[in-house]
């Protein structure tokens, strides 16, 4: 045929015309040239991307932050700096954008693989791209999308090798990626170890030759636990530690862990449906059955390849109970994030598989799970359109996608924008040498360009704390009632007030519009 594609290379063409389409549009949405949020792990990627870039150097107050930020795993930031977006904000949001784009094409190619139809594969594909989750976290200058590109390119290579060599190096590789990438990757690798080393009917030799990948992954990264700053802090040894001081400190640790696997649990859930719906209507739950469905046919097509044997199911399932036992459910959808698309593809792999033991074709599944994922996924895009249509500035804040409720978005979202302003503030009210304390040091440097402190242990006593502000060396200290490490309670924000109020000058308040309650206040401390 003269100008007309083959069909069987149609669905190929729609998903690199789908892939072209969504790149372009992620990236100019997410385009902007700040931060979208005070409560993510943003700052701290690009307080370490400046340090390596080569292109700019870092600040002193950036290079001073680098050893606090230095737990998270160094591909991520070095990506960022190699391709100089560093000190480009509004490129480090694009370059996220582009890296979920990649997870299209992948996802693409693994459908082909499981379903053994590239018409099925396409429409997952179509499906992933209109997640509302995908164009949310595309906004934050984070790791998943990295993470999640590295983790359908490692399924693909297993799925796919010709030869035991190939099976062994290219997932070397990029377990190893992984692992530098984002430290959850642990629980994959060790899953995949787990899997590798236990197969049934095959000789140990061809078992430790398979489990290498995980062996040279884990190897990387205790490398760069080697060569980081001495001074960094193990954060994630840490909150591990104090929670399983916590279970086995009260009067019934197995009640105590059993309410917190219930939480968890839940928590994922919410995150799924939320992934998908953005909110919901209570009183109305079909929308949220309807996703919990899907969901549900997710972890029945992960249960079946665990059994049958598939290293994907093996690893996709040690991250989901990894995060039945990590204590931060109020961030489970960014965790869950990565995953999203493998789980979906397990839903259109279930669907396929029931219509197939009902003798009826697969594709009729996976058009079913197709149509129904839309029908909850395009409203949802819908209400982000609305929302990115908005005059000033809220549209750049992830709150003011994520919050329904109009009022309250626009209040979560000034409340961000405020803290913007506050540095802008402490950067012209303050020299460059002084030093000041937060309870989120790292964006006193990146954003005010002033050398940062950490702020105290809430828990000590006034004049406790007063000594450790006092032995700190800190010129100012920095207060707000929007803590970006604890959004749930005001603590930091008590402690801090209560203690030093009536002992430091304020140079500046910031006060709520209409209450006069204080939100923010920069104190000189009297040393």
């Amino acid at each position: 045929m003269t100008g007309i594609a083959q069909p069987s290379r149609l669905p190929a063409v729609a998903v690199a015309s789908l892939t072209l389409a969504f790149a372009c549009a992620c990236a100019a949405f997410v385009w902007q040239p700040t931060l979208a949020t005070f409560a993510d792990d943003s700052v701290s990627y690009l307080v370490m991307a400046q340090v390596f870039s080569p292109w700019e150097a870092a600040s002193p107050a950036v290079a001073a932050a680098f050893a606090r930020e230095a737990f998270y795993p160094p591909l991520f930031p070095l990506l960022l700096a190699l391709l100089g977006a560093a000190h480009h904000v509004a490129w480090a949001h694009a370059l996220t954008a582009l890296l979920v784009a990649g997870w299209i094409p992948l996802v693409y190619i693994l459908g082909v693989r499981w379903f053994e139809d590239r018409r099925a594969a396409a429409a997952a594909a179509f499906c992933v791209a209109l997640i509302p989750a995908l164009w949310m976290n595309a906004k934050g200058i984070l790791s998943e999308p990295l993470f999640g590109l590295l983790l359908l390119a490692t399924f693909c290579a297993m799925d796919g090798a010709a030869s035991e060599k190939r099976r062994i190096w290219l997932p070397a590789l990029l377990m190893a990626a992984m692992m530098l990438t984002r430290t959850a990757a642990l629980a994959m690798i060790a899953a995949y170890a787990l899997w590798a080393l236990t197969r049934r009917g095959e000789p140990v030799s061809s078992r430790a030759r398979t489990a290498l990948p995980a062996a040279i992954a884990i190897a990387a990264y205790g490398a760069w636990v080697l060569l980081r700053p001495a001074a960094t802090a193990d954060s994630y040894a840490q909150i591990v530690g104090e929670h399983g001081a916590a279970f086995l400190g009260s009067a019934s640790p197995a009640a105590a862990i059993g309410a917190s696997l219930l939480r968890q649990a839940n928590a994922i859930g919410e995150a799924w449906v939320t992934s998908l719906l953005i909110y919901w209507v209570d009183g109305q739950p079909l929308r949220a059955l309807l996703a919990g469905i899907i969901g549900g046919l997710g972890l029945a097509g992960m249960a079946i390849r665990l059994l049958a044997g598939r290293p994907d199911g093996w690893m996709t399932a040690g991250y989901v109970a990894t995060f039945l036992i990590w204590p931060f459910y109020d961030q489970m959808a960014r965790f869950l994030f990565p995953i999203l698309p493998v789980l979906m593809l397990y839903a259109f792999w279930s669907a396929g598989a029931a219509l197939r033991l009902l003798t009826r074709p697969a594709m009729l599944g996976s058009g079913l799970i197709a149509i129904l994922l839309l029908s909850l996924t395009v409203p949802a895009l819908a209400f982000m359109v609305q929302r990115a249509q908005a005059p000033g500035r809220h549209a750049e804040i992830i709150d003011w996608y994520s919050t329904p409720n109009l009022s309250e978005a626009r209040a979560r979202a000034q409340r961000h924008l405020d803290l913007f302003e506050d540095m802008e503030a402490i950067k012209g009210l303050t020299r460059p040498e002084d030093r000041v304390m937060w309870v989120a040091p790292s964006y006193i440097a990146l954003l005010a360009g002033r050398r940062s402190l950490p702020a105290p242990d809430a828990a000590l006593l006034p004049a406790a704390y007063r000594d450790a502000v006092r032995a700190s060396g800190a010129d100012y200290v920095f207060l707000s009632l929007y803590n970006p490490r604890d959004t749930i309670r005001t603590q930091a924000w008590q402690a801090g007030t209560g203690a030093l109020l009536a002992h430091s000058t304020i140079v500046r308040a910031r006060a709520k519009e209409g209450s006069g309650e204080a939100t923010s206040i920069l104190l000189k401390t009297g040393k």
